[in-house]
């Protein structure tokens, strides 16, 4: 697992950063550290290339592109 930090513009409160933890939830291979409001940015630890792929889709569908 490798630990990465996403830009996600979207997030403007803690109920964003809820639901980004949600979604990641949904994707096999990563998994949510922790998010920053100020910072506009989420944690994760990815399994692979595949599951970061995966969650930036799911990100994206939930409204909260990230890069």
């Amino acid at each position: 697992m490798k630990t990465i930090t996403l830009s996600i513009p979207n997030i403007s409160c803690n109920h964003c950063v809820m639901t980004v933890q949600r979604e990641a939830g949904f994707v096999d291979g990563a998994d949510f550290v922790s998010g920053d409001v100020a910072a506009k940015t989420a944690t994760f630890q990815v399994a692979s290339d595949e599951a970061l792929t995966a969650l930036k889709s799911m990100l994206a569908e939930a409204g909260y592109p990230a890069s």
